[in-house]
């Protein structure tokens, strides 16, 4: 049996487009300006604007702030309107990602670390 077409659209939507919309529409909800979230989960406007547009995504530790900041579960902040639940490639997609961006933000410090040692 096919699926339908707005679940289709959905899976086809970047995880990270999906929190950054979300995110978003939390925080417009609250009436938030970035500002005034960036200064709750302590991260720049620069920052939230890239996580909002679906740029980059967040670490752990800042996905939890961000919930919390808004009175979210974390969950909720991987959700579509139209979708109510995760299957298991979701999970594996959103943990592929958090791995990718952790590896970048190690590489990251590694060289960093080299150049200060020199």
């Amino acid at each position: 049996m096919e699926k339908p077409l707005i679940f289709r659209i959905i899976k086809a939507m970047n995880v990270k487009e999906i929190f950054g919309n979300n995110i978003h529409t939390y925080r417009k909800a609250k009436k938030w300006s970035q500002e005034q979230l960036a200064e709750k989960v302590d991260i720049s406007i620069k920052h939230l604007s890239t996580l909002e547009t679906g740029k980059v995504f967040a670490s752990a530790e800042l996905i939890d702030k961000i919930a919390k900041a808004l009175g979210v579960s974390v969950s909720a902040l991987f959700y579509t309107v139209q979708e109510k639940s995760f299957d298991s490639s979701d999970f594996h997609r959103i943990e592929k990602i958090i791995e990718e961006e952790s590896q970048k933000a190690f590489l990251e410090i590694k060289q960093r670390m080299r150049k200060e040692r020199k």
